[in-house]
């Protein structure tokens, strides 16, 4: 019970009735006693060793909101705090019934239910003959409202300052993984340009200078492998198109139904594998915050993957399902197709890296690393697990804080 934020106006009225025995007749040296407790600042009190409210001075009844003294009069001050402080009160009040000064903090509203903090001071009011311990104690509030909202704000001000740190920290913990990725990518797509794009245009001529002096058996067959090369070719410089304009093109963030992409997918790449038995087990998956067309290309990329090592099983199984994982969704596609050796899983997401050759699966080998480029981008992970005949499981995270299940695909 301390003083509010501006000093409450002195009452200009007759001072209570004495608090304190006179001792020894001194009534100079009392009524100036008197005067400082009545005009103090502070909530100033009398409470008997059984905490029985004796006394208030003046301007600590107003720092209370007590319009009527004589209604509280009486009343246990020990009951006055309750909740946190509770505890450290009464260690203090005992400690102060026991003949020594004790001191704590705390929070106890005024009368009228005003929420105030207050600083406080407890010490036995010894009787001036006797010096004796057991009797009424005098208790000094000071109202520190003012000094714990000030702190209060502070310490939310820090915590706003270290939650802002912390996101710059992770901001540029993700811009130097993003270069990191980058320069990566770089040195892949220059080796890339160097070697693997290379290789068919090197096909292409030899063959076309064969060709000119063979006859026209042969000819038709160089030619063939010219005209293979060059499909080939194109197959990969439009991988290395699609997978720089996944690093190039910004996302554009918004609520994705991961469902409904998931039919789009299935219906695409079921009309391209008629004639096949497929059967699709998708489970239900979730909605979550992504750009849309690329989180779709990565489902596309990842399911036609799927259905290209499967081709030579005589019933193909695809499995799509989703669990959460900390603060992100796990998208899991698993098929039970020829699988790969997982010693060299770390080659999968790279650009023009096959653990299989094109004549057997063709592609570009472009797929995957642009997969891992839009996955990367929206602040995830992709792996895959594997084994030679045991069939393939890809795995790809997107961090989402809110999980909200919507829709189920029927099994087909």
């Amino acid at each position: 019970m301390t003083a509010s934020d501006s000093a409450p106006a002195r009452p200009q009225v007759a001072l209570d009735p004495p608090m304190f025995a006179s001792g020894g007749g001194d009534d100079l040296q009392f009524s100036y006693l008197h005067q400082v407790h009545d005009l103090s600042l502070d909530c100033i009190k009398i409470v008997s060793a059984d905490g029985e409210l004796l006394s208030m001075n003046r301007n600590g009844q107003a720092a209370m909101q007590v319009d009527d003294f004589s209604a509280c009069q009486g009343a246990d001050w020990l009951s006055f705090w309750q909740g946190e402080v509770r505890e450290a009160m009464l260690a203090a009040f005992e400690r102060a019934r026991g003949g020594q000064a004790a001191h704590f903090s705390g929070y106890c509203p005024t009368m009228k239910g005003e929420p105030r903090w207050w600083d406080v001071t407890l010490a036995p009011l010894h009787d001036p003959v006797t010096r004796g311990a057991g009797g009424p104690l005098v208790i000094i509030s000071r109202d520190v409202t003012a000094e714990f909202r000030a702190q209060q704000a502070l310490t939310e001000v820090n915590a706003q300052l270290h939650a802002e740190v912390q996101r710059q920290t992770e901001s540029l913990r993700r811009e130097r993984q993003t270069l990191l990725q980058t320069n990566e990518e770089l040195e892949n797509l220059a080796y890339s340009m160097s070697h693997d794009l290379l290789t068919p245009v090197r096909h292409m001529l030899s063959f076309a200078r064969l060709a000119r002096t063979s006859d026209e058996q042969k000819r038709d067959r160089y030619l063939g492998i010219v005209e293979r090369s060059a499909e080939h070719l194109s197959g990969m410089i439009e991988g290395v198109l699609k997978f720089s304009r996944a690093g190039r093109n910004p996302i554009q963030r918004s609520e994705v139904n991961l469902a409904a992409l998931m039919r789009d997918v299935q219906t695409e790449l079921t009309a391209g594998a008629e004639g096949r038995a497929v059967t699709w087990e998708i489970a239900e998956l979730p909605q979550l915050t992504g750009d849309a067309a690329q989180l779709k290309q990565v489902l596309r990329s990842l399911c036609s993957n799927a259905l290209k090592f499967t081709r030579t099983q005589p019933h193909a199984h695809i499995q799509v399902r989703a669990q959460r994982v900390d603060q992100a969704w796990e998208v899991q596609v698993q098929d039970n197709g020829v699988g790969f050796d997982q010693n060299y899983a770390h080659k999968l997401f790279r650009l023009f890296q096959r653990l299989h050759h094109h004549n057997e699966y063709p592609g570009a080998g472009a797929d995957l690393a642009t997969v891992r480029r839009i996955v990367d981008r929206h602040g995830g992970q992709v792996q895959a697990d594997g084994q030679p005949g045991g069939g393939a499981t890809f795995r790809f995270t997107v961090p989402d804080p809110v999980p909200v299940i919507v829709g189920t695909l029927p099994h087909s």
